[in-house]
């Protein structure tokens, strides 16, 4: 009878064990810096019932089997190394989890007592970034709020960054600077901009290109980058692709009303290479048709997207090689009110058909080798090309159709990169590295006059070609950073980045110096300082201007010998972690703004910078001057017992230098920014996840000039008073973003059912200031999108 009954009660555990999903998790175990595999390391998952443990091979490879699906942390330790912490893992029924764990050598001593530092789940990938600088998830791409999966908008949560003056795109703002500061990087080429509805001369649109089914860990760094990073004066999003699955073929289907995902990963040979491809086309139609605007009433939205990577082991075990790429096609459609009684003569988009196609491609591979035990070299190769246009027709008063605004803007260019590392000792890291692009460009714009008139043909008369270059140039960079460990709690770093652009000649070398020391293991201090140089956009050389000279009519091109825009930053740091995970960040900074192009004409206010996203239609000169300065707060909560939370507080100013010396604020100068990120998980009974969560973003109201209420009224329209240029600032941005998720994990399969609503209580914010003739006053228009569902079921099997 005994006997009997532990046969059943051993049954029914055996049943329960077998009722409860599990899953895989392996990776590779390798020094950060050499790319070494560490053997021996000690990997496992701690919060489980019980820990779940073993040690990597000889190829630093692990896999952790029968892990319990749900939110896991792994930890990883090696002698001699600062022990490793993830954030909590999504764990599902289906999908492998594969990580590329990196260590870095080195413990803190005190008391003669060695001390493994805390590690911070955001510690940046790049090693030698020790201020402004963290590293992001796809993951987090998709828990916060209305981020959908788009690395800039999930930026919004992150201290110094606030939206751009359209909440349709995705455009950010870091610490005061314009979006044309922002460089994008994907495995180790700078790469254009890789958005869909990309704008002309900046760094955002409207829809990511980048697929989340691809994204590994990547590093978003809002000040004072490293050596290697030339070409930004600003911020920089590098990003990582991952890799497939080497052992096990896995699918993934997403619809939503963004658009519809497929993806497919695994061994193209079991062991030895893998492939990971994902296809995504937009319905962004479907919030059209229910009433939800994502840029306008008539506006059309399409795209389409392919993105993938492919890996390969050498034959020789030192040598690793990869081929990735992205391609996006889009185009925005704005369309006339058809009925063309009910055209209001006021409102000039009644009469206007505008297309905007814009696309982008990236193909490239890498080149991975292991020289020695201290060492390695990466290369790489990519073809990149960027082709933006614009083509604008208005309708007259006979509702004939004509061309007013004619823009193409067409980069392509062959991209390579070289890195080699070496660590010369456990205290002494060398790196240097060297890239350049063969570049083919065409710039082209046209315009005439869009006023209405009895017969169109009248206007094509003042048609006028500002914009017009073809032809090849090259650019390169070149740096080298030296870091030294001279105890164990610091650490000295410096090194140059050359810049250099053949078309015009121009040439910028840019020092770099930083220095972080660890106060205890849960608090440590940073300083950076550095020049960084940035190329304009390609477009704005070739600014044509017909002059008549001795009676004869020439083209002349006045920006073609402007000088690259540079930034001084100086940054203090101060971290502080505690035992449950809560990290509080202080960082204060100063940024000296030169060779800002400027209109030299007397009493003009243009300043590059201001810009956005347009390719300005005037000469200028290298003389403008500007300044940021401020300080960020984060208070953060790393994902623990199923919460988490990041609050951030930024104050700042933001000046610009005109060329006769006068000061103002920019545009961007709104005083202080702020956000609220939350988020909360449930588990419930079955291994499913109920997760919720908000953000809320309150920014400083963007600034604008006021009018001079006198001269308006004379004039009959908007005459600005120069005087206070920029001088005051419409009403805070405020906006709250929610989220809910439910995750369920079934036998061959695991679903996820979203809901992401970007600003649910549908406050119209301020979008621009106008003048209003019948009442001689200012007039605000708002967004008309309001609050935007995006809604998306996905299924892996």
């Amino acid at each position: 009878m005994k006997n009997t009954l532990l046969a059943i009660i051993c049954l029914a555990f055996c049943i329960q064990l077998q009722a409860q999903a599990t899953q895989t998790i392996k990776g590779r175990v390798i020094d950060k810096v050499t790319r070494q595999p560490l053997i021996g390391a000690t990997i496992a998952v701690t919060n489980t019932e019980a820990p779940i443990g073993i040690t990597s091979d000889a190829e630093g490879n692990f896999s952790l089997v029968n892990v319990p699906v749900g939110r896991r942390v792994v930890e990883c330790q090696y002698v001699g190394y600062k022990s490793f912490v993830s954030e909590g893992i999504v764990v599902n029924s289906v999908k492998e989890v594969v990580l590329e764990i990196e260590l870095v050598e080195g413990a803190i001593e005190i008391d003669e007592v060695v001390v493994q530092a805390t590690r911070n789940p955001n510690e940046p990938i790049n090693e030698l970034a020790v201020v402004s600088t963290r590293s992001f998830s796809v993951e987090e791409t998709e828990r916060i709020a209305a981020s959908v999966n788009d690395p800039g908008r999930m930026a919004l949560a992150y201290p110094g960054v606030q939206q751009g003056r359209d909440e349709a795109e995705n455009t950010i703002i870091v610490r005061g600077n314009s979006s044309y500061g922002l460089l994008w990087r994907l495995e180790g080429i700078d790469i254009p901009n890789p958005n869909h509805f990309a704008l002309p001369g900046g760094s955002s649109g409207g829809v990511t290109i980048f697929s989340a089914q691809l994204l590994s860990r990547s590093d978003f760094m809002t000040g004072g980058m490293p050596a290697e990073y030339g070409n930004t004066i600003s911020s920089a999003f590098d990003i990582h692709f991952r890799k497939g699955n080497k052992e096990k073929r896995e699918y993934r289907a997403k619809i939503g009303l963004l658009g519809m995902d497929f993806a497919t990963e695994g061994p193209i040979k079991k062991g030895k290479s893998s492939y990971l491809v994902n296809y995504r086309y937009s319905t962004l139609g479907l919030l059209s048709q229910m009433g939800f605007y994502l840029v306008g009433e008539r506006v059309d939205n399409l795209f389409q997207d392919l993105s993938f990577s492919l890996s390969f082991k050498g034959n020789d075990p030192r040598d690793h090689f990869t081929v990735f790429g992205l391609g996006g096609l889009s185009e925005e459609h704005y369309n006339p009110v058809e009925n063309g009684s009910e055209r209001d003569p006021l409102r000039s988009d009644h009469w206007e058909d505008r297309r905007r196609p814009s696309n982008t491609g990236v193909v490239g591979a890498t080149y991975t080798r292991l020289i020695d035990d201290k060492s390695y070299l990466k290369a790489v190769v990519a073809g990149v090309a960027s082709e933006i246009s614009r083509f604008e027709d208005t309708l007259d008063l006979n509702d004939a159709r004509f061309r007013y605004n004619t823009e193409e803007y067409y980069d392509r260019r062959l991209s390579a990169a070289l890195t080699y590392s070496r660590k010369i000792s456990p205290t002494l890291q060398f790196k240097s590295g060297l890239s350049g692009n063969a570049i083919n460009y065409e710039f082209y714009r046209e315009t005439s006059p869009r006023n209405a008139a009895d017969n169109a043909a009248i206007l094509q008369e003042f048609n006028k070609v500002s914009l017009n270059g073809e032809g090849n140039t090259v650019s390169a960079q070149a740096y080298a950073q030296l870091t030294s460990k001279p105890t164990s709690k610091l650490s000295i770093s410096g090194g140059l980045n050359l810049l250099h652009l053949g078309l015009n000649s121009t040439t910028s070398l840019d020092p770099r110096l930083s220095l972080k020391y660890q106060i205890t293991p849960r608090q440590n201090v940073s300083f950076a300082y550095g020049q960084h140089s940035q190329l304009l956009p390609m477009g704005l050389y070739f600014y044509t201007l017909r002059d008549t000279v001795d009676g004869q009519i020439i083209n002349r091109q006045p920006n073609f010998e402007l000088d690259h825009v540079r930034s001084q930053h100086l940054i203090g740091s101060y971290n502080f972690y505690t035992e449950k995970g809560l990290k509080f960040g202080l960082e204060a900074y100063y940024q000296r703004l030169q060779n800002v192009p400027v209109d030299g004409e007397a009493n003009s206010t243009y300043w590059f910078l201001n810009t956005r996203g347009f390719i300005p239609n005037q000469g200028l000169i290298s003389d403008g001057k500007g300044e940021n300065y401020g300080i960020d707060l984060a208070l953060e909560q790393f994902f623990s017992n199923q919460i988490y939370f990041l609050i951030t507080y930024s104050r700042f100013e933001s000046k610009m230098e005109l060329a006769d010396g006068s000061e103002y604020n920019t545009e961007f100068a709104s005083g202080f920014s702020s956000t609220y990120t939350l988020g909360k998980e449930f588990t419930l009974k079955k291994e499913r996840t109920l997760q919720v969560g908000a953000r809320m973003l309150y920014n400083g109201g963007f600034r604008y000039t006021p009018y001079d209420a006198a001269l308006s009224e004379a004039a009959g329209r908007y005459v600005a008073d120069t005087k206070r240029l920029l001088g005051d600032r419409v009403d805070p941005y405020t906006r709250i973003d929610a989220r809910i998720a439910y995750r369920w994990n079934r036998k061959g399969y695991a679903g996820n059912l979203s809901l992401d609503i970007q600003n649910v209580l549908d406050k119209r914010n301020i979008r621009s200031v106008t003048y209003d003739p019948t009442s001689n006053g200012l007039a605000y228009r708002r967004y008309d999108g309001g609050l935007i569902p995006v809604l998306s079921y996905q299924i892996d099997f």
